[in-house]
């Protein structure tokens, strides 16, 4: 019995010895592996302001990108990503962590890890407004305003244009099944398919739609931004499953930069770019 005693205490003496790595602390492994090469690749979008301006020449999700670097004491590598390919870059380990406008649902959390959320935003369409009934003096409390993206669903022949594998197609299978869509590979398809006429809305989040309108004479002048009223959608950061240490310092951060109010800051002044 002394024996084995002596060989236990001899045993957790060498582990306590063992340097601590990312194979010896497998929920830390990608912490662990950012730490040591002193770099975090974060995937960002190809093009989605406010949060991103030219794969990453500026923009709210840049300024994250390079104050988590700060906060973790590493450099910020970013790596511009198409929207399909956020889920298999975290997936693959292209990316670290991806960082681009990524709203949380449950198909996504079956395969990636979420963060807190960090900005808060609606479904939210830009509508040609000769294609929303007009209501006159005389019978504006005999019709039913129309005030939201859900308003839509009863008026007859309304085409939507909505991007490929976004959220808001699955969105528009979901609550609009019997209204026509244009599946549009970009977000300037989808504008041109609204101002040429071939759509009569662009579906986006709110978040993206308010900054075209604000920045648009011509957006302002001929449509009109219908927001999705009550149900709000979550912005997040992507992860992979698995390392709570990394999930435990990426949570931290962005409920931090909210107490501070630096997203709101980097969001208003964005917004006026």
């Amino acid at each position: 019995m002394n024996v084995v005693r002596k060989l236990y205490a001899a045993l957790c003496l060498i582990m306590i010895a063992l340097p601590v790595s990312a194979e010896t602390m497998p929920h830390g492994k990608i912490y662990q592996s950012i730490i040591q090469r002193g770099e975090i690749r974060i995937g960002i979008s190809e093009h989605y302001p406010p949060l991103n301006f030219n794969a990453g020449r500026s923009g709210v999700e840049v300024e994250m990108a390079k104050e988590l670097g700060k906060f973790l004491g590493v450099r910020t590598t970013t790596v511009p990503l198409s929207l399909t390919d956020y889920i298999s870059a975290i997936e693959t380990g292209k990316v670290d962590i991806v960082m681009a406008g990524l709203s949380r649902n449950m198909e996504r959390a079956k395969k990636i890890w979420f963060s807190e959320s960090y900005i808060s935003m609606t479904p939210g369409v830009i509508a040609n407004r000769h294609r929303l009934p007009q209501t006159r003096f005389g019978d504006k409390f005999e019709q039913n305003p129309i005030r939201t993206i859900w308003d839509l669903k009863n008026i007859s022949g309304f085409k939507f244009a909505v991007k490929k594998k976004s959220s808001y197609e699955h969105l528009l299978d979901r609550e609009f099944p019997d209204i026509q869509k244009i599946i549009v590979s970009t977000n300037d398809e989808g504008l041109k398919a609204l101002k040429s006429g071939q759509a009569h809305g662009f579906v986006h989040d709110s978040l993206f739609l308010q900054y075209l309108y604000t920045n648009s004479s011509e957006l302002r002048g001929n449509y009109t931004l219908l927001q999705g009223g009550s149900r709000h959608e979550k912005i997040c950061a992507g992860l992979p499953f698995g390392d709570t240490v990394l999930k435990n310092q990426i949570d931290t951060f962005i409920l931090e930069l909210t107490r501070q109010g630096r997203i709101d800051e980097w969001l208003e002044y964005y917004n006026k770019k």
